[in-house]
């Protein structure tokens, strides 16, 4: 397994090689399936030194080094994504799944559960919360370094996975108990990112770029394909 440290040190790697560096050699691939507006792909594709594609084209699911699952139904992925998506992530591929309407539970996403860092308890888990203020949990981890989060106010309501990483929770959720917000797990050699809002909610935070990019380049520091 991939630890923490060495992720930060591949993450701080690929933000330090300059374009030149990066343009000799076969770049790899993102995959974004869904509602991806919160992904600015010309500055991340600049950013990462990898290409962000909107379809598979040609390409075959164990060539693709990370995938993005944005608000977008189970059912409405592509038959080799959701044929092969459990085997991508345990043979080394990373995931990133973001919250929404048609996310984890209100998704269909209990079909590979095993795959989810939080417990899905049921269908239409999305839903309105008292907006509170998120709370990091591991401060320190990469995907959080240097963001300031605004308040959630709709969410997937999830437990977070046991043997999961919890990186941010709210503070409140409804009634008195919390709720996480973004939490990691291994599968196999892989790992996946989950995040339980629709990033396209938070147009206005300041630092929703610095924290997708941040993301993004944790899980292709941490992703064994590569071109």
């Amino acid at each position: 397994m991939i630890t923490r440290s060495l992720l930060a040190l591949a993450l701080a790697l690929v933000f330090s090689l300059p374009g030149s560096a990066l343009a000799g050699q076969a770049q790899r691939m993102i995959l974004t399936l869904g509602s991806t507006g919160f992904i600015n792909a010309g500055s991340l594709q600049g950013a990462l030194g990898a290409e962000i594609v909107t379809e598979l084209g040609k390409s075959r699911v164990k060539e693709i080094s990370v995938i993005v699952l944005a608000n977008i139904a189970y059912g409405s992925l592509p038959g080799p994504v959701q044929q092969e998506l459990e085997a991508y992530v345990n043979e080394g591929g990373t995931l990133l799944l973001t919250g929404g309407s048609q996310a984890f539970g209100s998704g269909g996403y209990q079909a590979v559960s095993s795959l989810v860092p939080f417990v899905i308890r049921g269908s239409g888990d999305w839903r309105s919360f008292p907006f509170k203020p998120p709370v990091p949990i591991q401060p320190g981890h990469p995907i959080l370094a240097g963001v300031t989060f605004q308040s959630v106010g709709n969410l997937n309501d999830m437990n977070t996975r046991p043997g999961a990483g919890e990186l941010l929770r709210s503070s409140g959720g409804q009634g008195s108990y919390p709720s996480p917000l973004v939490a990691e797990m291994s599968s196999g050699v892989g790992r996946v990112v989950g995040i339980a809002f629709d990033l396209n909610e938070f147009s206005g935070m300041q630092d929703r770029d610095l924290f997708v990019r941040n993301t993004l380049a944790y899980l292709l520091a941490a992703s064994r394909i590569t071109p």
